[in-house]
Parts: structure tokens; sequence; C-alpha cells
């Protein structure tokens, strides 16, 4: 058995000198049905030592996953999640051998007697990983790795409590040859050849965050990547000081077509730098991959279909727009529990759309929209579940058209029942207020209210706690002696009625449009009157033209 190349002391001395933020335990007290943080646990820190093998496929690779925590409550045991078909070799609590157990996929380590103090847990294990960090032979590059951890994949090689709502920081320190380079999160600490007594022509390779981020969103890629820098994007617009630095890692032959669409990267940054607040990691890499999704939005380095990256421009602006949108919402903003997944995908998706209208103007946004209420309307899931979905108790099903499509219009739709400034407002403080911690709807639901100046219960309620949408069988009549358009609104045959705020586009008989917004209540029959806009019978009444309302419209 071949040696871990890193003493002990080395890798503990790193973690010493890191910066260690310490986050609230409230968000991890609440009880879970897919899992949760450890009662009397907070992860400070990961640090990862990752040991590829000087070979032409890899079949084993050698790890230390060190785990510092803070220990609030006298526990005598930490599990960490870790599947059964990794082999653990030693563990070490501060330094010293500690026992450990392998009940299921877990790794149990006895701690020693304490409370209130900071614990070093080191676990040594090896293995041949088969799922989220998927080695595979290439025929042009030799071969690649790369981690594809949402939602629970991380704890097939990873030794963690593999759950959202533990946030902590991460060092990769990675040994793999020089042929290959390493993207991870983070910053880039060091590159460097192993000195004379290692394997030759082998290349360690550290990255470090100094934000927290969970564990799904923690990955490294290995490749012969060829890397494009896209500069210095977006200055102004980060957390951290200066500007956001941005690069595209690719194979050789992609390298050709870039940057592609990936030259709106900074803009796109700013944009939502803008809308939400600064940009909020260390830089933004952007790598070609073996994701089994179109894009992954792990933290400071999005992971994209290979695929995509093909003639004339690789991933759509949508795409790259829709993962870089999930850096605030999803990783900087991080569900607690994953009922609430849509406070990421519903964000990014509706972050998207408004990419699409800043820089393609408002037809373009209206496709988007149409075409996000035409996916809502056709998925059988939207008639039988809400999009908080309280009943999951399993994360393989936490990812559908009602946390994207339907929670991205309901954002819309919010949108025009507050206004802009309110809107836009809300998101700010939301942001600002939890960036870099775990939230729940109610977090986001205060914030909006607190911006509007009203309650939004029954929006919430109605929208994202029950499930449907609106059905809508809408017609109008010109009362001539009054000279008003009377509006008809049944609704409450599929689901119980929604209130809703519905357009009405009326051209007079000089054809001159006006737009009325009308509030149609939450009541199977409800007669809207129109006095003022039309003194003949209008050529046209035009109902949501503007693309408003989450429902099927029908004209009676």
């Amino acid at each position: 058995m071949r040696r871990y190349l890193r003493p002990y002391h080395l890798l503990r001395a790193a973690l010493v000198g890191a910066t260690i933020l310490t986050l609230p335990l409230s968000a991890q007290q609440t009880a879970s049905r897919t899992g949760g943080g450890r009662p009397g646990i907070d992860v400070l820190q990961y640090a990862f030592w990752v040991e590829f093998p000087a070979e032409a496929l890899p079949d084993t690779v050698r790890f230390v996953a060190t785990t510092t925590a803070h220990r609030t409550a006298a526990v005598r045991t930490l599990a960490l999640d870790l599947v059964a078909t990794m082999r653990v070799d030693s563990v070490k609590v501060n330094t010293r051998d500690a026992r450990f157990t392998r009940p299921g996929d877990s790794v149990v380590v006895v701690l020693p007697d304490g409370r209130a103090d900071t614990l070093q847990v080191a676990v040594f294990y090896h293995g041949h990983p088969t799922n989220a960090l998927e080695i595979r032979p290439d025929s042009v590059l030799g071969w690649t790795a790369f981690a594809d951890n949402f939602p629970a994949g991380a704890r097939t090689w990873l030794a963690v409590i593999d759950h959202p709502s533990d946030k902590a920081l991460v060092e990769w320190d990675v040994i793999a040859p020089a042929t290959h380079r390493v993207i991870a999160n983070g910053a880039l600490l060091e590159s460097s050849l192993l000195p004379s007594g290692g394997p030759r022509g082998m290349v360690r390779t550290r990255w470090r965050t100094v934000r927290p981020i969970y564990t799904a969103v923690m990955v490294i890629g290995v490749a012969p990547f060829a890397v494009l820098e896209l500069g210095a994007t977006a200055c102004g617009s980060a957390e951290l000081p200066g500007c956001v630095q941005q690069s595209v890692w690719t194979t050789p032959a992609q390298r050709a077509i870039m940057p592609g669409n990936f030259a709106r990267a900074g803009d796109i940054v700013a944009l939502f730098s803008r809308l939400a607040g600064p940009f909020p990691y260390e830089k933004l890499a952007h790598v070609a991959s073996t994701t089994r999704f179109g894009g992954m939005e792990n933290a400071a380095a999005i992971f994209y279909a290979g695929r995509l990256f093909a003639p004339p421009a690789g991933p759509s602006e949508s795409l790259i727009a829709h993962e870089t949108a999930h850096q605030w919402f999803g990783d900087a903003l991080t569900v607690r529990e994953w009922p609430h997944i849509w406070l990421s995908e519903g964000f990014a998706t509706y972050f998207a759309a408004l990419w699409t209208e800043s820089a393609h103007g408002d037809s373009a946004f209206r496709r988007d929209l149409t075409a996000m209420r035409a996916q809502v309307l056709r998925a059988p899931i939207t008639s039988s579940t809400p999009v908080i979905n309280e009943q999951l108790g399993t994360v393989d099903s936490v990812l559908n058209s009602n946390v994207y499509q339907k929670a991205g219009f309901v954002l819309h739709m919010l949108r025009r029942e507050i206004g802009d400034s309110a809107f836009f407002r809300g998101i700010r403080s939301y942001y600002l207020a939890h960036r870099h911690g775990n939230v729940v709807t109610s977090d986001v639901q205060s914030a909006f209210e607190k911006s509007a100046a009203k309650p939004l219960d029954w929006f919430f309620d109605q929208w994202m706690r029950r499930p449907g949408v609106a059905d809508v069988q809408l017609s109008w009549r010109w009362d001539a002696s009054r000279r008003r358009v009377v509006v008809t609104a049944v609704q409450g045959t599929r689901f119980p009625p929604y209130r809703l705020r519905l357009s009405v586009d009326v051209t007079d008989a000089r054809g001159t449009m006006t737009r009325r917004s009308v509030v149609i209540p939450a009541q199977v029959s409800t007669t809207i009157t129109l006095p003022g806009i039309a003194s003949a019978l209008p050529r046209a009444v035009i109902f949501d033209a503007d693309v408003g309302v989450l429902g099927a419209l029908t004209l009676r």
C-alpha cells in the first residue's frame, strides 16, 4: 500500500492558518426528513487531500478528509457521511488516533470529552469513486475526473456532513499528473511540482475558499485543460476587493470557439450584482465537464456539460445566466431544508429571464415567460404537488418544473403585485441579510413584506403552499348605456379560485390602446367594470398581453 504523500502535521498546520468563519447554529436544529446537521456540532471547515496515482487511468484514489468543527454540546461521537465502498484506513482526532465504526454509509468517530471546544477529525481512506467523482477514460485527453455532487453525492467520495444546513469553508489539496490541471472552489494558493523523492511528474494544486459553501457545490475538476482568461470583469461589483476574475476551462479543441457566449459573462455578473448584491466569491470559472446536468452551479466554478461547447458559441447565454445567478441564490444563499429548493432554482430561473429582459428587450423577456408558463401547464406535478413540498422524503425528486419554472414565474407575478421598486429592494435586503448562511421561504417572504409594507401570506399560500395554477374563463361585453367595458371572470373548476392581477388591453374605435391592471378576487365569479377607456364599442379587448398570470386563460 502506498503511503500518503502529505504528513498529517502539515495538513493540520494548513488548517490552523486558515480563516474560520463561525456561523449560527440556530438553522441546524430543525428536524429534517432528508438528513440534516448534527446537533451539537457546527462544521467550520473541510480540508480535502485528494491523491490521484501516476497511472494511465486511476483505479484507486487516496483521501484525507479533515473536518474542523466547533462542539457546542457534550456530544461524544461525530457521524460523517461516507459510502461503505470507501475503505477507511484510520481516523485521528486532534492528531491522535481515534476509534471509529462503519455503520452503513457512515463513519462514526469517538470524540474525547468536552464541549464548547474546536475539534479536528481527519479520516484517511481510499477507494475507486464511481458516482459523484466520475473518472473517465478519454481517447484524446487520457483521463478526466469531475465532481458532480448535487444533491447528495458528496458522501460517495468525501467524508462530510452531506446536507445544505451546515455550510463550511473548504480547502482542496490535489495531487495529479503534470499533464493535468485542477480547478476547484475558491482562490488558487499553489500549483507546483512535487519535490524529488515523490512520484515523477506529479503536481500539487491547492485551492481555498474564504466564504462558506455547502457540500453539494464543493468540487474539483482534473483534466488537460486549456484555459481562456476572461480577465477582470464586473469591477466594483464584487464582495471581495477588486474585480471578478473570470475564466473558461475547456479541452484544447473547444478552446478555439471561445469565448463565444462567455463574452457576456462580465455583463451578467454586473447586472446581477446591481439587482441582488455584490458577487460573493473569489473568482468565477466556467468549466467544460462531465456533469449529468446541463450546468451545475458549483461555487466559483460552474460546471457545464462538455457537449454544449460546440460551434459557434458554446453554452447559451440563458444557461450561463442561470448558473451565474446561482452564485447568489443557491450558493451564497443556501436552503436550510430541501423542500425550499425553489429559493435556489426559482430565483436562478427568473434571474436568467431578467438577463434576457436587460440584454434583449421586452419581447424576448415575454417569450421566456411564455415558455416558462407552458412548461408548468403541461407538467403533471403542477396539479399534484405544491412548490414547497413538505412531504419530500428523498432528494431524488427534489428537482422538477415546480421549483424551476413555476417558482420563477411566481416571482414575476410577485414583481407585478408589489411593483419593481419594492420587489428589487426586497431581493437586495433578503440577500444581504442572509448571504453565506441558510434560508427558508419565510425569510424571503418577510423581506418582501417589509419592502412592500403589506402582508403577503395570501400570495405565498396560494402559489407556493398548494398545488395547481389559475384556470380562468374570461369574457367581456360593451355596456353601451354607461359606455363601459365589463369583464367577467369565472374560475374554480379545476383548482380553488386564485386572487389574480390581470392586465386588460382595450383598443378603442380610433385605434388607441389603453392598459388597465385589475385584481380578480379569489372567488368563483367576478364582474369588473372599466369606465373611461372607450366612448364606443372597442375594436379589441386582450387579456394578459404582458404574460403576467400563471394559468390557463380561455375566452368564453
